[in-house]
């Protein structure tokens, strides 16, 4: 499958951001991570639940990264190698 496609048109561009914490877990076999993270510019933190073969190797809290999703739904997670880490949030 092209890497651009997508019923209607191109993939949304991947949208760069930090992993704030992460709990790998097993499913039948399959390693998984389930994501809490937060996209650059957003106050708000998400979680996305990701097999193995759609995150980077060795994933850690505050790592940078790049996000990929579709409708909503993360799809894909990469280190994004040329990012800064971001300040650290103060504890509510």
């Amino acid at each position: 499958m092209s890497p651009k496609f997508v019923r209607g048109g191109e993939r949304p561009k991947p949208q760069a951001g930090t992993i704030v914490d992460l709990r790998p877990y097993e499913l039948h076999g399959t390693r998984y991570y389930a994501v809490l993270y937060q996209l650059d510019g957003d106050e708000a933190r998400r979680e996305a639940r990701l097999s193995f073969d759609m995150i980077h190797d060795d994933p850690q809290a505050g790592d940078r990264v790049l996000i990929e999703q579709i409708v909503g739904v993360v799809d894909r997670m990469s280190r994004n190698a040329g990012a800064t880490a971001l300040p650290e949030r103060p504890k509510d």
